[in-house]
């Protein structure tokens, strides 16, 4: 008996040891759209991400556009003739730190917003009280902004 448990001590410390070691994190998200810089002007005007070079530079396989979402984090956008079916439940989120000053910039560009329940220009606020709102980017992607890091 006690040269079982010697052997599956032995055995399982390498599996143990290996699960320890494996580290997951997000490293980019990826989406297609069908007009690359309409695009990249909603990105980099509505929700000021700043972008990044492709890793292909100048020789990219289909017109696309890289931006940073922080914490070495990035959004990959590439033009792709193809059928984009979408729901709500499918969505970015992004905290923003002025979310009243948010919504103002909203208006202003002309951006209907409104509660997961429809386009109304309300936000609501959850059972935590973060804020937040949701709206749709040129190709019908989801993006909810919120201010549960503020």
């Amino acid at each position: 008996m006690k040269n079982i448990i010697v052997i599956l001590a032995l055995f399982l410390c390498p599996i143990s040891s290996m699960a320890q070691s494996l580290s997951m994190e997000l490293e980019h998200i990826s989406i297609i759209v069908k007009d690359v810089e309409k695009s990249e002007a909603f990105y980099k005007n509505i929700l000021h991400l700043k972008e990044v070079p492709t890793p292909w530079g100048e020789n990219t396989p289909l017109p696309a556009v890289f931006f940073d979402l922080g914490n070495k984090r990035e959004l990959h956008v590439t033009e792709y003739n193809s059928e984009i079916k979408l729901h709500k439940f499918i969505h970015f989120a992004f905290a923003v730190n002025d979310f009243n000053l948010y919504l103002q910039f909203l208006n202003e560009n002309g951006i209907e917003y409104g509660e997961f329940s429809g386009k109304n220009m309300k936000f609501q606020t959850r059972i935590d009280g973060v804020r937040q709102i949701y709206f749709q980017d040129p190709d019908g992607y989801w993006i909810e902004v919120n201010d549960a890091k503020h």
